[in-house]
């Protein structure tokens, strides 16, 4: 997971609008952007705004998870830019390399794309012109005593049990949930007389199969000093006496089982990172990491605040202006016993639930507040505003010694935005047909789609992130993507599944895991395994209007018999059902009804899609009252 420079000459290939190339002997990296805003106007009724932040928490981490996706070797990165006397600008900016521009440019259009299918409280528009990409990712030249970092803390302890087996204990917690409402923050920002950057860096990464391991490994020494035992005989002492359980790996043995129960998979590198062209408020420094990382309820502090040495100043930089991942670490670790590599990795990993403390998107405006944000569909809002970056030629410096702009647009462009398109119509045997059609060349989505994921403990494991990543890029692939909505629920209890459509309004309820012949597995507060009557399942759909039922699971004909009688149309197997099968029915069935087509048609693309790849989809498609008769 080591970065290197790309240095060498221009590729001969122009890249597409909106794309920013660098290109080098061992491959091109491709930069883009988008604006974000929050979209006004979708007040929950909650005055004090407490609903409508939970069901954005909600949304933010389920789109999250669905970029996760290690293959494509992504840098991801939420940035807020903050200049004096003007609104805050949220962008997300993405990154990935590839062999030549032309493949890095297609992969990162398509990188742009899937950023862009976002939850429904928020909205963005692609940045065109590459100078302005080239100036979000460095908008200023931070300071030696301008940048900072907030990470996670690692704890170290002496052994109180003889037969430890180490001569320390190390420990890291996981980061504890922020605030719910960051406009405090807001607020402080827009007050500063400086320049400011809080730019939040995700890398996705598969975790190793050594990784998990250590951390089960780890869970069970700690677990075992923990509880009290004995110490053995000796030729010295030819009695054995009880010893007590040691404090702090009792402390250390919970952190170890958390962090090997949360990251088996859909985990990220995280960067969090302060930035200023002058000193850092040392105030903002300490407001920004509560908002991020509030203590635990027992008033456990599970972050610290890092800065950079000045022979680590140049890399630091360069990973805001690159979108880098190189590790700097010397105040870091100071006064800490040697830390493995295993655990340094554990300290800069989350999953996506974690993450989105820091991850956060633009909040919805409460009613008749005034507008904190840039908005991405009116005016026009300059690159030369954003501060006093050098951007004049071709040089671009920390992107790489030596490195090469292949784009080499002037700063004459500006960040405008198209309203999203507007589907005119809908199919009639599309699920959103029916009902209003919300305001005539408005964004309202006509289909809302909600993913419900569950792959408990001890069950077989399923590639639910990689099912959740293709229904989104299905979507963001669509030329109907602006008027589709997607939601995702992980490791969903059957209480996360009645809230969510108990809050919100869905046409398809999309269930992605495991089942068995007396219905489909939940999880239940611990992750374990919960099964609820199919009958009670069923009439939840129908209480709910739910028009569509995709159950992706063995068995689910289960369920779909009976909701079959209260939805339109209902998917579901009467037998096993492959998990490569599944993801290629999700996309074939999610691009079809992405390009307008009706549920049977999108049904059949589906598993034609799978029969495509040499896979057998065996789930049947029943519409309302129909009965399945077993052949």
């Amino acid at each position: 997971m080591s970065d290197r420079d790309v240095l060498a000459e221009p590729d001969s290939t122009a890249p597409a609008a909106g794309v920013l190339t660098a290109a080098g002997p061992h491959g091109c990296h491709a930069w883009i952007a988008l604006l974000v805003e929050p979209v006004p106007g979708r007040e929950s009724g909650d005055g004090t705004g407490q609903h409508r932040r939970a069901e954005a928490a909600l949304a933010d981490a389920g789109w999250l998870a669905g970029l996760w996706d290690p293959a494509a070797g992504a840098r991801l990165e939420l940035r807020y830019l903050h200049q004096p006397g003007e609104r805050l600008r949220c962008v997300l900016l993405g990154r990935v390399t590839a062999p030549t521009a032309a493949a890095a440019t297609e992969a990162a259009l398509r990188l742009r794309d899937r950023l862009g299918a976002l939850p429904a409280h928020v909205r963005a528009a692609p940045v065109r012109a590459a100078a302005d990409i080239r100036l979000l990712l460095e908008p200023f030249r931070a300071h030696p005593s301008g940048l900072a970092e907030v990470r996670k803390q690692i704890r170290a302890g002496q052994p109180a049990r003889p037969d430890a087996g180490v001569a320390y204990y190390l420990a890291v917690p996981r980061l504890a949930g922020g605030a719910a409402s960051w406009d405090p923050l807001w607020q402080s920002v827009a007050d500063l007389p400086e320049p400011f950057m809080l730019t939040v860096g995700l890398e996705p990464y598969a975790p190793p199969a050594p990784f998990a391991g250590m951390l089960a490994d780890l869970a069970a020494r700690y677990g075992r000093l923990a509880t009290p035992g004995r110490s053995e005989r000796s030729p010295l002492r030819m009695r054995s006496h009880e010893l007590a359980a040691d404090p702090f790996a009792a402390y250390a043995a919970r952190h170890f089982a958390e962090a090997w129960q949360h990251y088996q998979s859909t985990v990220f590198r995280t960067r969090i990172t302060l930035a200023a062209p002058g000193p850092l408020p040392s105030t903002l420094v300490t407001r920004v990491a509560a908002t991020i990382c509030a203590p635990r309820a027992d008033r456990e502090v599970t972050h610290v605040v890092v800065t950079p040495e000045p022979d680590e100043m140049d890399t630091a930089r360069r990973n805001l202006t690159a979108l880098d991942n190189v590790r700097w670490d010397k105040r870091y670790l100071a006064g800490l016993p040697p830390v493995p590599t295993g655990l340094r990795l554990l300290a800069e990993t989350m999953n996506a639930g974690e993450a989105v403390s820091a991850w956060r998107l633009p909040p919805q405006p409460a009613a008749g507040s005034r507008p904190v944000f840039v908005s991405v569909t009116t005016g026009s809002l300059h690159v030369d505003q954003l501060g006093s970056a050098h951007v004049a030629g071709d040089s671009f410096s920390n992107i790489g010694d030596g490195a090469t702009i292949v784009n080499h647009s002037t700063v004459t462009g500006s960040f405008t935005g198209a309203p999203a398109s507007s589907v005119s119509s809908t199919p009639s045997g599309s699920p959103g047909s029916s009902g209003s059609s919300g305001p005539s060349g408005g964004s309202a989505p006509r289909l809302a789609i909600l993913l419900a994921c569950a792959n408990p403990r001890g069950s077989e494991p399923l590639r639910l992130g990689a099912e959740d990543r293709t229904l989104r890029q299905s979507i963001a692939l669509s030329a109907n993507r602006d008027r589709i909505r997607v939601e995702t629920l992980n490791a969903v209890t059957i209480d996360d599944l009645r809230r969510a459509l108990l809050g919100r309004q869905f046409d398809v309820v999309h269930f992605s895991g495991h089942g068995t012949r007396r219905g489909l597995i939940f999880e239940d507060d611990v992750g374990k395994h919960f099964q609820p009557s199919s009958a009670a399942l069923a009439e939840l759909f129908t209480r709910r209007k739910i028009k569509v039922a995709v159950l992706n699971a063995c068995y689910s004909l289960s369920v779909g018999r009976i909701s079959a009688v209260g939805t339109e149309y209902t998917i579901a197997s009467d037998g096993p059902l492959a998990d490569p099968a599944a993801i290629e029915f999700t996309r074939g069935f999610y691009d079809a009804l992405g390009a307008g087509l009706d549920i049977p048609d999108a049904f059949a693309e589906g598993r034609g899609a799978a029969a495509l790849k040499g896979l057998n989809y065996n789930a049947i498609l029943l519409r309302r009252g129909e009965e399945h008769v077993a052949p």
